[in-house]
């Protein structure tokens, strides 16, 4: 969190509005506003990957609920305290789609507004601001310029401070949101960019008897995971029976034929941010499998990588660096890849059954590989592995609306081939889906590895998707073989997701928990 002392010299022209001088905060204790009412200029109307509409999400107390805006300059939001109060302190937390140049403002009525101070060149993240004290009824937050103009402006949360002799009534803010407190006393919730944690013990090793019931934890972002957050979501997920948490961590090439991967500084993950969720799945008691992907610069997918010796020898580096980082941080399970289609071919089985070899050197723990539900079969290495993963996204019928019955027959047809696959191979491992999922839209069951699924009309359908689900485990917990799913996806902040994969709030996440709480 950046702290920010701003006294305007131009504090006297609010006088209008209320402004005196004040006893030093240390001789008088700070009390947390509370807000009656929030009103904001739009909401993002994309059709997805947005917040819900909802202006009471910036004063909710809730880290995991933002508001968004249209896509247009000089977006706002204010604040009704519902009478005058005295306020000398904001804190606001940045959404990515911040705003740099900004400007704070303050009413009794709504329609005449006085300028407190105006702020340029910020970086987004966590504004804590201090002021001369200000008595007013309404606070204005006005974005003037956008950090990207593709973007809106959005914010997760927006805190207001003051003088408890000047405002009674009101209550510290632990009294009122102690996890907020708490975060914010605990450097502001959120690892930091250069110092690691200490390890957190192990809740077990994971075994081949046990059945993972896990999510895939995704974040494009180098600090989200060390967040208040993420560490609410993860909280959250422990609830609702989860066990297992596979942490997707990426890293990039810049075309499909390029030699090297490498770390991008604002969508990899920091080691610290990183190491913060390891440590807090395992205080939780949910054992963790470290998920690498490799992914392409131009959008093309991981599977039409063009492999090559210098490819695979930056690749060792990449899956070296992060099996370290796996064992000495207690990680129970890690992947060697994740759908890299062109690589896994007869010619380059040297090269991964050497890459497994060094990852054994140094991870003591039981190793997969995510392979294409159409790649598995052709994966050469999996003697060289502890459990044969596949990333089940399976086609299921050509229905857009198919029924339960059409639905457990299509999940039966596909559980008998890799039944089958394993006898005829003699391949005596269990099968874990490394990743499984559907959106919430109609014909989601078609190409369930397409986000939109081939909707022709943008139909929201989280019935197909709830029944994807439970057909799929109807169907493959009576296979010994089976023994675990990582829904994709959960990421660490709540995301409005109507036609997405991303089951929360939905039907299928109440499916999900029972079928984790029954088996």
């Amino acid at each position: 969190m950046r702290k920010l002392l701003l006294v305007p010299l131009f504090v006297l022209s609010i006088i209008s509005v209320g402004c005196s001088a004040q006893e030093p905060a240390q001789d008088n204790p700070q009390v947390y506003l509370k807000v009656d009412a929030v009103e904001v200029s739009s909401f993002d109307a994309t059709p997805d990957w947005a917040p819900m509409p909802e202006a009471r999400s910036l004063a909710d107390g809730d880290l995991l609920t933002r508001w968004s805006s249209a896509y247009k300059d000089a977006q706002w939001l204010y604040f009704d305290f519902g009478k005058p109060k005295t306020f000398n302190k904001v804190v606001i937390f940045w959404e990515q789609a911040y705003a740099p140049d900004y400007d704070i403002l303050v009413s009794n009525d709504k329609q005449n507004w006085k300028n407190v101070l105006s702020l340029k060149g910020q970086d987004g993240k966590i504004d804590e601001i201090e002021i001369s004290p200000t008595k007013a009824r309404y606070v204005k937050i006005l974005g003037v310029k956008r950090a990207n103009p593709d973007w809106g402006v959005s914010i997760w949360e927006v805190l207001f401070f003051g003088p408890a002799k000047d405002n009674p009534g009101d209550k510290a803010l632990a009294e009122v949101y102690p996890a907020i407190a708490d975060k914010m006393g605990n450097k502001n919730g959120a690892a930091g960019a250069e110092e690691l944690e200490g390890p957190v013990a192990s809740p077990g090793a994971l075994t081949d008897k046990e059945f993972q019931k896990g999510v895939v934890y995704t974040s494009w972002s180098s600090v989200e995971l060390g967040t208040p957050a993420s560490d609410q979501t993860l909280e959250y997920l422990y609830n609702l029976g989860v066990r297992e948490v596979g942490i997707m961590v990426v890293w990039y090439q810049d075309e499909v034929d390029a030699k090297s991967i490498y770390r991008d500084q604002k969508d990899t993950p920091t080691d610290a941010t990183l190491v913060h969720a390891i440590n807090k799945a395992h205080s939780l008691g949910m054992k963790v499998m470290l998920k690498p992907h490799a992914d392409v610069k131009t959008g093309q997918w991981r599977g039409d990588i063009i492999p090559s010796a210098e490819w695979f020898a930056s690749y060792k580096d990449y899956m070296i660096y992060y099996a370290k980082l796996a064992a000495l941080y207690n990680v129970e399970f890690f992947s060697v890849g994740t759908e890299l289609v062109n690589t896994t071919t007869k010619n380059w089985q040297g090269q991964w059954e050497g890459i497994i070899d060094q990852i054994r050197e140094v991870f003591p723990g039981p190793l997969t590989y995510s392979a294409n539900w159409n790649e598995y079969t052709d994966v050469g290495f999996w003697d060289k592995l502890d459990y044969v993963g596949i990333d089940a996204y399976f086609p299921l019928t050509s229905d857009k609306d198919p029924s339960k019955e059409e639905l457990i027959g299509a999940w039966k047809a596909n559980a008998d081939i890799i039944d089958a696959w394993l006898k005829k191979g003699k391949i005596n491992k269990p099968v874990v889906f490394t990743e499984v999922g559907y959106c919430s839209a109609d014909g989601t069951n078609i190409q369930p590895w397409t986000v939109y699924a081939n909707l022709t009309d943008g139909m929201v359908d989280q019935q197909e998707q709830m029944d994807c689900l439970d057909a799929m485990l109807t169907v493959c917990t009576t296979y010994p073989w089976f023994k675990g799913i990582y829904w994709w996806n959960y990421f660490p902040k709540v995301t409005w997701s109507p036609l997405g994969y991303p089951i929360r709030g939905k039907k299928a996440e109440e499916t999900f928990s029972e079928w984790l709480k029954k088996i």
